[in-house]
């Protein structure tokens, strides 16, 4: 009678594995890592709570899968290496030898769907890895944009999260992600009760990072190439602080509960074009809470129907959201 397969477990303590130096300031080795071992001490985000629920909202389940059934359970090799990264130093090499420490971390900056595999395989495989060591939070985060800028696995909230930690080169973009991030993190602000999901790991929050900053970024370019970055942080900070608490006093009762008629992505994000063209009326500093209180007052929230939103899918029925408003608040269709 066959023997039952068990899934293999992660080796205890330190571990000694094929490796050697690639650079030596800052280091970078390659090394070949037995796959359990290695899920137990890796993360998909470093800013995630849970790794293994990281891993699970951040791979799609069936291409890990079929990664476990083609390459892992058949005895494949992988042609390529996964991409790591780890705060600490240095690691001990003798001899062609790589001593892992106990307490190892790595964000697994590339290959997370063929490491993922590893849990629906009782093959333990090998992985050839690269390690980058000596790396900040910062520095992981430009490596992990450099090499996913362009997967559609990246959700783009996470994406926002890491632009904010590398600091882009655009004005723009750079501030709305520290807007975005404020929005979340200010006592000030509406969303510090309710949360917004700033990675794409917390699934139980209604609002994305990835779904307010794209608007707010084209806010902020506007104005900046209208006023020639006359505008600093703080005044866009306070403004959509302002705004959303504004928002949140049409219905003080439903906020951060998605069947309210304001609490929805699209209708923020459709509300936030709709601020873009108030404050290209009225001067920042004369948009207080209270006047923006009142203007919103006239949006018809009948038109704001659980139905009329939920036709409102993608980016023309956002548009359609924002044109039917605007006409509403500011008196006019066009914008």
């Amino acid at each position: 009678m066959p023997t039952k397969k068990t899934r293999p477990q992660a080796t205890q303590g330190d571990l000694d594995v094929p490796g050697i130096v690639l650079r030596e300031e800052p280091k970078v080795y390659l090394a070949a890592i037995v796959g359990p071992w290695l899920l137990n001490h890796s993360t998909p985000s470093w800013r995630v709570e849970d790794p293994k629920k990281g891993f699970q909202r951040i791979v799609k389940e069936s291409r890990a899968k079929e990664i476990a059934r083609t390459v892992l359970d058949t005895r494949r090799t992988f042609p390529n290496a996964i991409t790591l990264a780890t705060k600490a130093k240095a690691f001990d090499v003798t001899a062609c030898t790589l001593r892992l420490p106990r307490n190892s971390k790595f964000l697994v900056v590339d290959g997370q769907h063929r490491l993922w595999a590893q849990k629906y395989s009782t093959v333990e495989a090998t992985y050839p890895c690269i390690i980058h060591m000596d790396r900040t939070e910062q520095q992981m985060a430009a490596l992990f944009l450099e090499i996913n800028d362009n997967q559609r696995r990246v959700p783009s909230s996470l994406r926002w999260d890491l632009v904010r930690l590398v600091k882009s080169d655009d004005q723009a973009t750079a501030m709305t992600a520290d807007i975005v991030y404020e929005l979340a993190q200010s006592k000030a602000s509406p969303f510090y009760d309710v949360g917004i999901d700033l990675t794409g790991e917390k699934k139980e929050l209604n609002i994305k990072q990835g779904s307010l900053a794209p608007e707010i970024r084209t806010l902020v370019s506007r104005n900046i190439k209208r006023k020639g970055g006359t505008t600093d942080f703080e005044d866009y900070l306070n403004l959509l602080i302002d705004f959303f608490v504004a928002i949140r006093s049409l219905d003080p009762e439903g906020w951060g509960n998605p069947s309210s008629t304001f609490f929805k992505a699209r209708v923020l994000r459709a509300l936030i074009r709709v601020l873009s063209d108030m404050i290209r009326k009225i001067p920042l500093d004369r948009l207080t809470t209270k006047r923006m209180r009142v203007m919103l007052l006239r949006i018809d929230q009948a038109t704001l129907s659980e139905e009329a939103v939920r036709k409102a899918q993608g980016s023309a029925g956002v548009q359609d959201l924002y044109e039917q408003m605007r006409s509403q608040v500011l008196g006019d269709p066009k914008a």
